[in-house]
């Protein structure tokens, strides 16, 4: 129970002052106690983990007790849209509510801020500068002479795809620091003097990773050192820092490299451009090389020790000796100009990077390339974060919350401590949603179809799908674990029903949201990121669809080798890695069905396995008190007979 006075619950409670400031206030036991629970945490400096159920008001439930705590705080979010309903909604809200001013800040990663030294630099070859361009820069002058920090997010008049943002804005490896003649006006300085003066610094984990690299480094961090770190959508946290504990190196960081040396050398007379010519040739044609290698290869795939050597032995050796000679011989070093030396450190790193990334096989590390548009990356990873968190974050930072919606497995936390690291020694707490499934859902799972294993499946799941949604009116959104099975899908149902269908892909993602929540009728086909951060309340999303288990794929060469690594060490890796991984994703995907109290809907799983295999019921523990049936026919009772037929199970 929670307690029944005290700071939180005069802002939770009934007659609280968010009850008073807000006129659609729903007072909800499970948010005070989530609160306190943070409370605690903060004030015993210990992790805590929560999984907080859609609805539970999981936001305002961490940020009073960091209000109320007046210690140096990061929130860290899993998406910039969870980072801006934060900062531009939830903490106005409160703050209207308390009667008091909260000190917060927004920031983002370097790239989302223009670099004066870039802009400068991009702009003063005027042989480039067409009048597209001049009107381009005086749009941006104008903008230069109002804004704080010059957040690409401001600009809603330049496209997403404009290649000027990229000329303009800086990753790390580009800045200057301290030596760069606009240090002064730098807008990523202004918001890191900001960002000190700040209570709470909202980020996101991208961000936040990439700064405790830059932090082990000491030099140029962006977050100010802070007493207490929220991370929320904390069920993204493993993937993310396994990009930042590792390396990662592409061909299009190499060509990159080569373009700004030959462009910042084009002026200077005092080098031997022959030699230097010669040598960037051999990092061009050496990425080219890379690139070509990997051709006719899979769209991601291991480096195997065999191919470690090959790539030593032809490209990466080339490649190394250009980027040696720049660093070494070239003369940068004792260039006067800030940005000549620091291409020349630009070199040395790119250098320490290949060798990390082309090292023979470590244990525990995977090495491994993937394919993008016109570009291959290569990493190396850790197959375990646990060791790297505790070092790089736990021994800094004492109180930390991991929360999110899918944190738990099985009705324990077993899977997220051990996959992030953290001991025992944790508070947590399961707080479920307080939507009513038993009213306002029915779960929909056949007994007639094939397994996903059985080439007919895609098949009869695409027929059984247009059953549903011409029983459902269309309103629904189909999650798929692969773009085959989408794509078969949609070519099948092409025709087949009488409402427009979108397809992930065919438009950007928000344009494609959009048109889902103004079309009520409409269906939505997605995989990948719909699984997550999709919020549809109200009838247009009343049907939930999932063609099956999303198992992580055992061919995704990260997935197969943390396998390799549970069965090495003897444990069994499906039921410590692969089962609740899965479990977790499924949550999210159910997640998306209700928003809010007056959803009612569908979730309908087309894989049999969910009933047949032993496994299922774990499945079934972890997901809310749902009524089940196997019938088409018990769908259209649920959307039309009265609502007591409901709590009966089917």
């Amino acid at each position: 129970m929670y307690t029944s006075s005290g700071p939180i619950t005069e802002i939770f409670g009934k007659d609280g002052s968010l009850a008073r400031s807000l006129q659609d206030f729903e007072f909800r036991p499970s948010q005070i106690q989530m609160s306190q629970l943070i409370h605690e945490a903060i004030k015993k400096k210990v992790p805590a983990i929560i999984e907080a159920g859609t609805g539970t008001g999981k936001t305002l439930g961490y940020l009073v007790p960091l209000v109320l705590s007046n210690k140096k705080s990061v929130i860290s979010t899993g998406t910039k849209t969870l980072q801006e309903q934060i900062h531009f909604k939830d903490i106005p809200l409160l703050s209207k509510a308390i009667g008091t001013k909260l000190d917060s800040l927004l920031m983002k990663g370097r790239k989302n801020y223009l670099c004066l030294h870039r802009y400068h630099q991009y702009f003063s070859h005027k042989s480039f500068i067409g009048p597209s361009k001049e009107r381009v820069r005086d749009r941006i002058e104008r903008w230069l002479k109002k804004t704080s920090f010059a957040d690409r997010a401001e600009l809603s008049w330049l496209a997403d795809d404009d290649p000027i943002w990229d000329a303009i804005s800086s990753t790390s490896e580009q800045c200057l620091g301290s030596h760069c003649i606009h240090t002064e006006d730098c807008y990523l300085n202004a918001l890191r003097r900001s960002a000190a003066q700040a209570r709470i610094i909202i980020v996101n984990h991208h961000l936040f990773f990439a700064d405790l690299l830059v932090k082990r480094g000491g030099f140029g961090e962006i977050i100010p050192r802070f007493q207490v770190v929220i991370f929320d959508e904390a069920h993204n946290i493993e993937e993310i820092a396994t990009t930042y504990f590792g390396e990662s190196l592409s061909t299009n960081q190499l060509m990159e490299f080569a373009n700004d040396l030959e462009k910042g050398t084009s002026e200077i007379d005092d080098m031997d451009k022959g030699k230097l010519k010669a040598h960037l040739d051999l990092i061009k044609y050496g990425a080219e090389q890379l690139r070509g290698i990997f051709n006719v290869s899979g769209d991601k795939g291991r480096l195997n020790q065999e191919a470690v050597l090959a790539i030593n032995q032809g490209p990466a050796r080339d490649i190394k000796l250009g980027l040696s000679y720049i660093q070494e011989k070239s003369g940068l070093k004792e260039c006067k100009k800030a940005s000549l030396q620091a291409l020349g450190n630009r070199a040395g790193a790119l250098e320490k990077c290949m060798e990390r990334i082309f090292s023979s096989i470590e244990p525990n590390w995977l090495n491994w390339y993937e394919k993008r548009k016109k570009s291959v990356v290569f990493h190396i990873s850790p197959l375990d974060i646990s060791r790297s968190m505790q070092e790089q974050l736990y021994k800094n930072v004492k109180t930390l919350i991991f929360t999110s919606a899918t944190l738990s497995t099985n009705g324990n936390f077993d899977y997220i401590r051990s996959r992030l690291g953290l001991s025992h020694n944790v508070l947590e707490e399961i707080y479920p949603s307080h939507f009513d499934f038993k009213e306002q859902t029915l779960m929909y799972i056949p007994k007639d179809l094939p397994e996903p294993s059985d080439h007919a499946f895609g098949v009869k799941v695409a027929q059984r799908m247009i059953e549903l949604l011409k029983i459902t009116s269309g309103r629904a959104l189909i999650l798929f674990t692969s773009y085959h099975n989408l794509n078969l899908v949609h070519q099948i149902m092409h025709g087949k029903i009488p409402y427009p269908v979108y397809r992930q892909g065919d438009a950007p993602r928000s344009l494609l949201l959009e048109e889902f929540r103004q079309n009520t009728h409409s269906v939505l086909l997605a995989t990948g990121s719909f699984w997550q951060g999709v919020d549809v309340p109200g009838e247009a999303l009343s049907c939930l669809i999932i063609d099956k288990l999303p198992f992580d794929s055992p061919g995704d060469p990260l997935v197969a080798a943390r396998i390799e690594s549970i069965h090495t060490r003897g444990g069994n890796p499906f039921i410590e890695y692969q089962l609740p991984s899965a479990i977790i994703s499924l949550k999210q995907g159910l997640g998306r069905l209700i928003r809010q109290s007056s959803d009612r809907g569908i979730l309908s799983i087309m894989d049999i396995r969910m009933i047949t295999r032993r496994y299922g019921h774990f499945f079934f523990n972890s997901l809310p008190d749902i009524p089940l049936t196997h019938e088409l026919s018990h769908i259209s009772r649920f959307f039309h007979q009265s609502s007591d037929i409901l709590q009966k199970k089917i």
